[in-house]
């Protein structure tokens, strides 16, 4: 039978930001770890999993913001597994106050591959586990995109450095929403409130690469702010990434 999982955390300075408000990056840690944990929980272990010849990595990610945490604040998360839609398996993850006020919705597509090979194994693989998933109705991620404006783009250069990689001997994809805040206008980071945060995945980045980055400033249909961020490694598409205020 189907089941979700949850725990309540306390957010630490280190996670947070100039107005004591939890990183972007965090919350995608956090929503990461809920899924790895979850697993666990389950007598499902990674290195088990590495050595079966398969691990999850993120395809892309959307997160939506009502309220960020802030610093010392009590949170409960609970993470909920979706059956897989073709090769993209599906975990919502919701932050909420204990008194059950929604803050932050973090919905996840993850692709299943070989940690040797990189090739994209299907959904059938994981199965061996007996892990089982609610339905996945309802769900967004699937059908979530992003797509370049129109408009002047700055330019920027990032070296992928070690403290960047992960144990899958690539960028965590955490580190991209930093890189994504530090390019934008220190005066927008400063002043504004990420309402929503979306990143989609193409190519890896390893050690010693360099990171072309362009950004583009837009104007959304409600008025707002919004900027496109998108990364080039090697004249290949790494990422892509839309921020809203």
């Amino acid at each position: 039978m189907p089941e979700s999982y949850q725990k309540t955390i306390q957010v630490m300075e280190p996670e947070c930001d100039y107005h004591q408000k939890i990183f972007l990056s965090q919350l995608m840690r956090h929503a990461q770890e809920m899924g790895s944990e979850h697993l666990l929980h389950r007598g499902i272990d990674y290195n088990q999993m590495y050595r079966d010849g398969m691990v999850f990595l993120v395809n892309k990610l959307l997160i939506k913001i009502t309220r960020r945490p802030t610093f010392g604040e009590q949170v409960v998360l609970t993470t909920v597994p979706m059956k897989p839609k073709g090769a993209q398996f599906i975990r919502d993850t919701y932050f909420d106050t204990p008194e059950g006020e929604r803050l932050v919705e973090v919905s996840i597509s993850w692709m299943l591959i070989n940690p040797e090979t990189r090739k994209i194994l299907r959904p059938a693989a994981f199965e061996v586990y007996g892990f089982e998933m609610y339905p996945n109705d309802g769900e967004y991620i699937t059908r979530y995109r992003i797509k370049r404006p129109q408009g002047q783009a700055t330019t920027h250069l990032r070296q992928i450095k070690y403290t960047d990689l992960d144990y899958n001997h690539h960028v965590n994809n955490a580190v991209y929403a930093d890189i994504v805040c530090d390019v934008l206008p220190e005066r927008v980071m400063l002043k504004r409130e990420p309402r929503q945060f979306g990143i989609m995945f193409e190519k890896e980045a390893r050690l010693g690469q360099i990171v072309e980055i362009d950004a583009v400033q837009f104007q959304q249909p409600n008025g707002e702010l919004g900027y496109y961020v998108g990364g080039q490694v090697n004249g290949g598409h790494c990422f892509e990434a839309e921020l809203l205020f």
